[in-house]
C-alpha cells in the first residue's frame, strides 16, 4: 500500500521513485479545448517497488510504461493497472514485477487533457481580437499545485527536475514556454502543425512550468552588452494579444532594470537567456512568476502613457519587480514544502520593493508607502486569532492555496524589512549573497536562511527572529514616559482587545528604535526582550519646540505602539511642527485608530488627533488617513443621518482644501507623489459631498462623455465616475419598469470599450457600486454575474462596490446575492480560492454579532468550507470585533462629531 502523507500529515507522494528529468510533448487543441501528451520522466528508484505514484487530476492516462535504464537489458515494462485518487489527486501505475532500488528508469506517459476555463492548469483564455473576432489562447497557471494538471507528476516543491518542452501547435500561432526555441520545424504527420522545441530549462519545480500557445505579438529589448553583474546579455520581450504590445514599454523598460539591479544586489547573474512577460486576458491572480516566462492580468502589466493613471503606473513597477524578485527567491532557491512559502513571497515582496525605492523610483518613497500598505494589511490580519505563524504547517491544496495572503506576503516582508533595519541594509544583502550561493537550484528552510545573515552579521539572527515567523501574531507595547524614563511593556494585541494568558505567552524580540525631538537615538542599545522594562532618554535638543519622543523610527518594526494620553499630545503637537518623519506619521494614524478599533483606547481620541494633521501635504499620509476614515464611516455606515453627515464633513474638512488648492489641472512637472494626492484629495472630498467638486465633476463628466477627452486627466477618471454615481439623481421607474440613471449607463459603456486601458475599464467598472439606487443596485450585482460583459476574475470590482454603498442597500444586496448565487460561486471559484474567499469577505462589513451568528455562520454550516475556512473564520471576527467597537463606541463618537464638527 502506498503510503501519501508525512509524520505531520502533509499528502505527499511516497518517496520510492524521484524524478530527475522530464520530457514534455503535448499537442493542444484551441477548438476541442483539449491537449495530447506525452511525457518521458527519468527517474530514480530509490526503494523497491511495483508501483510508481504520481499527482494527476483531470487527466485521462491512456497508457503508462517503464523502462528501466543503464542495466543490459533495459527492459520495458506497460503498467497492468492504473487506478486514480481524486481525493489525493494522484494516480497509481502499477507493474507486474518489482522495480529494483537505485535502479535509473523512464517512465512513459501517455495522456490526455482540458484547456478548461477556471484559469487553473494548462487553460483557455478568451479575447476579442482588434477587430472583433473572438479568438483563444491557452496559457498555464500551476502555483501551487495545479502542474497535475497539466501533466503527471512529481508535484512537489522539493522534487525539481530538468524539463525538455515541445508544443506541436497550428503554424500561424506563437508558441512559447520557460526556455528559448531551439528549433521549429514541420510536423511530421499533421500538416497544420509545427513542432517547437525548447531548450533544456535548469532543475526546478514543477510548479514553475510554463506554456503559452497564441496569436501573440510582442516588443523586446535587451539588458546592457556591458553590465558587470549580468554579462550574458538577456534579451526582455513583452508579449500581448494583437494590438496591445505597444502597451508594454514601461513593464519592458522596468524588466531590463530590474534584471541588471537584481544581479548585482545578490551577487548572482540572472542564469536564463530569456525573460519574457506575457499579458493573459483571464487571470485569477496578478502575476505568476514562471522562470523564463512570467504571466501577468493584463492591468498588472499593461500601461498606457497618455492614458493610464499614476497609480497604474506603480502597480505594473511593483508587480513587474516583485514577480522578477521571485526569479532568484522561489526559483533559483525554492523553498523545501508550503509551509515556507514566505522564503518566496515575503521576499519576494520586501526585495520588490527595494528595487523601486534604491533603484527604480526612489522619489516614490516605495517604502514609506510599504508602511501604510503591506505593513497595515499584515498588522490587520495578523491581530486576528484567525490568522497563522508565518511559518503554517499545511497538508492538502486547499490549505496551501489559502495562506497566499497578507501573512506570507506582507508580514513576511515586514519582518525581513525588521531585520534588514536591524542588521543594516549592507550586513542583511550580505547574508542574502551567502543564501542564494549556498542554495542555488536547491530547495531552503527558514533556518538556512538564519544560519546565512548570522554568518554574515556575526549575530545569532535565529535566536531573535524565530519566534516572529513560528509565533502567531505580535505586541502592542504601551510606553509612558516620567521625566527621562520611559515605562514599556509588551502584551499580544488582539483586534478585540482581550488577549486571555494563554494568547500572550509569547515575548517577542522588540527593538524599540526610540527617537527625541526628532533626532534618533542609540537604537542598537534598545530593545525590549522581556514583558516589561525602562530606558533613559536623552535630554532634547535645544532647538526644538517640542519634548516628545516616539518609539519605532521608520515603522521599521513590527508592532503597534500605545503611548500614555500626555505622551500622545506631545506627539499630536510634534506633527504640527513637522517634526515626525513621514512614514511614523502614516504608523502613528495607523496605531491609534487600530487601538480604538480593538479597544485599548476610545474612537474619540483617535478622530481628536486628526486636528493635528489639518495641514499635512504628504500624499502616503493623507492616504493613511483616508483609510482609517474610511473604516470608521465603515463600521458607523447604518447609524442616523446626523452621525453619516458629520462624518462626511469632517472628511471634507480635512481633504477639501487640499483639493481647492491644487485644482483640476496637472502642471507640467508635478511630482508623481504630487499628483497623486490631488486624485485623493479630489476623490474624498467629492465622496464626502463637497459642492463645488461635485458640481465640477459633473461637468466635466458632461463634456468626457460628449468626447471631450481633456476634460477629465486620466488620473481622475476613477474618482470623478464615483463622484458623479454618488450624487447624480436617479429617474424613477415608469409603470412597468425600472428606474434609469443615464450615468451609470455612461459608466458602464466606457468599461465595456475594449479599446480603452483596462486599468481605466476597471475604475469605470469599480465605480458602478456607487449609484444610489437599490434597483439599479441589484441589477448590478447580475451584470457582474454575464460572462460576456464582466470577466469572470473581474466579478469582485462591482460586487465589492456595491457592498460598500451600504446606506443605498447595497451591503444587504452584496451579502443576498452571495448567499443566493453561492453554488454557482463556488462553481465558477473552486479553482480559484482567492476568488472564492472574496465572496466570502463581502459579509465582512457588517457590524452585528448577531448577523454574524445568525446570518453568516447560519447561511455556512452544512456547507462544504474547507477551502475557505480561513476566510470564513476572518470574516466572522471581523464582523464581531466591528459589532464591539460600535457598541462600546457609538455614543462617544456621536458626542464628540456634534461638539467638533460642523456640517
Amino acid at each position: 500500500m502506498s503510503i501519501t502523507a508525512d509524520a505531520s500529515g502533509r499528502e505527499i507522494l511516497p518517496a520510492t521513485v524521484v524524478p530527475e528529468h522530464y520530457t514534455l510533448e503535448l499537442t493542444p487543441d484551441l477548438e476541442s479545448f483539449t491537449f495530447d501528451g506525452i511525457v518521458h520522466a527519468d527517474v530514480k528508484i530509490v526503494h523497491a517497488t511495483s508501483t510508481i505514484v504520481v499527482n494527476a487530476y483531470e487527466l485521462d492516462i491512456k497508457a503508462a510504461r517503464v523502462q528501466l535504464t543503464r542495466i543490459k537489458t533495459e527492459a520495458t515494462l506497460p503498467a497492468s493497472s492504473i487506478t486514480y485518487d481524486d481525493k489525493l489527486q494522484q494516480a497509481t501505475l502499477h507493474f507486474d514485477q518489482e522495480l529494483p532500488a537505485d535502479a535509473q528508469a523512464r517512465v512513459t506517459i501517455e495522456f490526455q487533457g482540458i484547456h478548461n476555463d477556471k484559469m487553473a492548469g494548462f487553460y483557455r483564455s478568451s479575447y476579442a481580437d482588434p477587430d472583433g473576432t473572438k479568438k483563444y489562447c491557452v496559457t498555464t497557471f500551476l502555483c501551487p499545485t495545479d502542474a497535475r494538471r497539466c501533466l503527471p507528476c512529481w508535484d512537489e516543491p522539493a522534487l525539481k527536475a530538468t524539463f525538455d518542452v515541445i508544443l506541436n501547435v497550428q503554424k500561424d500561432l506563437s508558441a512559447l514556454s520557460n526556455m528559448n526555441i531551439v528549433s521549429e520545424d514541420a510536423h511530421p504527420t499533421l500538416a497544420s502543425h509545427k513542432t517547437v522545441k525548447f531548450a533544456r530549462t535548469p532543475v526546478m519545480s514543477t510548479y514553475l512550468l510554463a506554456l503559452a500557445v497564441g496569436d501573440f505579438e510582442y516588443i523586446q529589448a535587451k539588458t546592457a552588452p556591458n553590465c558587470p553583474a549580468l554579462p550574458n546579455q538577456v534579451t526582455v520581450r513583452i508579449y500581448t494579444t494583437r494590438g496591445l504590445s505597444n502597451q508594454g514599454k514601461f513593464a519592458l523598460g522596468c524588466a531590463v532594470r530590474i534584471l541588471e539591479y537584481f544581479s548585482a544586489v545578490f551577487g548572482e547573474p540572472y542564469p536564463l537567456p530569456k525573460m519574457d512577460m506575457m499579458a493573459v486576458p483571464d487571470f485569477s491572480a496578478g502575476a505568476m512568476e514562471n522562470w523564463g516566462l512570467v504571466t501577468y492580468r493584463t492591468a498588472a502589466i499593461l500601461f498606457d502613457d497618455k492614458k493610464s493613471t499614476a497609480l497604474a503606473k506603480e502597480r505594473v513597477a511593483g508587480i513587474v519587480s516583485h514577480e522578477l524578485a521571485h526569479q532568484w527567491f522561489g526559483n533559483l532557491v525554492t523553498m523545501q514544502w508550503w509551509n515556507e512559502l514566505w522564503l518566496n513571497e515575503g521576499f519576494a515582496t520586501f526585495v520588490g520593493t527595494l528595487a523601486i525605492a534604491r533603484h527604480l523610483f526612489p522619489e516614490w518613497d516605495s517604502f514609506v508607502a510599504f508602511v501604510g500598505n503591506d505593513m497595515a494589511r499584515a498588522l490587520t490580519l495578523d491581530a486576528m486569532r484567525s490568522s497563522h505563524p508565518i511559518e503554517v504547517p499545511v497538508k492538502s491544496p486547499a490549505e496551501i492555496s489559502q495562506i497566499f495572503d497578507a501573512i506570507s506576503y506582507s508580514k513576511g516582508a515586514s519582518v525581513i524589512r525588521m531585520l534588514s533595519s536591524w542588521l543594516t541594509e549592507d550586513v542583511f544583502l550580505a547574508g542574502v549573497r551567502k543564501y542564494i550561493q549556498r542554495l542555488k537550484y536547491r530547495n531552503a528552510a527558514t533556518t538556512d536562511l538564519w544560519a546565512a545573515l548570522s554568518e554574515a552579521s556575526g549575530m545569532d539572527v535565529g535566536e531573535f527572529m524565530t519566534l516572529w515567523t513560528q509565533k502567531v501574531g505580535y505586541p502592542v507595547i504601551t510606553a509612558e514616559r516620567q521625566g527621562n524614563a520611559v515605562t514599556v511593556k509588551q502584551a499580544r494585541f488582539l483586534s478585540t482587545g482581550d488577549a486571555t494568558a494563554d494568547e500572550d505567552e509569547t515575548v517577542w524580540w522588540c527593538p524599540l528604535a526610540p527617537y527625541v525631538g526628532g533626532e534618533p537615538t542609540n537604537s542598537a542599545s534598545v530593545v525590549l526582550k522581556q514583558k516589561e522594562g525602562t530606558f533613559a532618554l536623552p535630554a532634547k535638543p535645544t532647538a526644538v519646540p517640542v519634548d516628545f519622543y516616539k518609539l519605532n523610527l521608520d515603522q521599521a518594526n513590527f508592532y503597534r505602539v500605545q503611548y500614555a494620553a500626555a505622551d500622545l499630545a506631545r506627539l499630536g503637537e510634534a506633527v504640527e511642527h513637522g517634526l515626525v518623519p513621514t512614514a511614523d506619521r502614516v504608523g502613528l494614524v495607523s496605531d491609534v485608530f487600530a487601538l480604538a478599533a480593538a479597544g485599548y483606547s476610545s474612537t474619540v481620541d483617535a478622530l481628536a488627533l486628526l486636528s493635528h494633521f489639518k495641514g499635512e501635504q504628504e500624499y502616503i499620509v493623507l492616504e493613511a488617513i483616508a483609510a482609517k476614515l474610511s473604516q470608521v464611516k465603515t463600521v458607523w455606515a447604518m447609524e442616523p443621518e446626523p452621525v453619516a453627515d458629520q462624518l462626511a464633513a469632517l472628511q471634507r474638512s480635512i481633504f477639501a482644501p487640499t483639493a481647492h488648492a491644487m485644482g483640476w489641472e496637472y502642471p507640467d512637472g508635478e511630482s508623481h507623489l504630487d499628483g497623486l494626492k490631488r486624485q485623493l484629495a479630489i476623490g474624498q472630498a467629492g465622496m464626502a459631498g463637497d459642492k463645488e467638486l461635485v458640481a465640477q465633476a459633473k461637468a466635466r463628466f458632461a463634456r468626457f462623455i460628449q468626447g471631450d477627452t481633456h476634460a477629465i486627466h486620466p488620473n481622475l477618471r476613477g474618482a470623478v465616475y464615483a463622484i458623479v454615481l454618488r450624487h447624480s439623481s436617479v429617474s424613477p421607474a415608469a409603470k412597468g419598469g425600472e428606474p434609469h440613471s443615464a450615468e451609470l449607463e455612461a459608466v458602464k459603456a466606457i468599461w465595456e470599450n475594449e479599446s480603452t486601458p483596462m486599468d481605466q475599464r476597471l475604475a469605470a467598472l469599480g465605480a458602478l457600486g456607487h449609484v444610489q439606487d437599490s434597483t439599479l443596485l441589484a441589477g448590478l450585482l447580475e451584470y457582474a454575474m454575464d460572462e460576456s460583459k464582466v470577466r469572470p476574475q473581474d466579478v469582485m470590482y462591482p460586487l465589492r462596490s456595491v457592498a460598500a454603498n451600504a446606506r443605498a442597500g447595497g451591503r444587504a444586496l452584496a451579502w443576498k446575492f452571495v448567499q443566493q448565487r453561492w453554488d454557482e460561486l463556488y462553481a465558477r471559484y473552486q479553482q480559484s480560492l482567492s476568488l472564492l474567499a472574496h465572496c466570502v469577505a463581502i459579509a465582512g462589513d457588517f457590524a452585528s454579532a448577531e448577523f454574524a451568528e445568525t446570518e453568516v455562520e447560519g447561511f455556512f454550516a452544512g456547507k462544504d468550507t474547507k477551502a475557505v475556512d480561513r476566510a470564513l473564520m476572518q470574516t466572522l471576527e471581523k464582523i464581531r470585533a466591528q459589532a464591539a467597537w460600535l457598541e462600546r463606541d457609538r455614543a462617544p463618537v456621536q458626542a464628540w462629531l456634534a461638539e467638533n464638527v460642523q456640517n
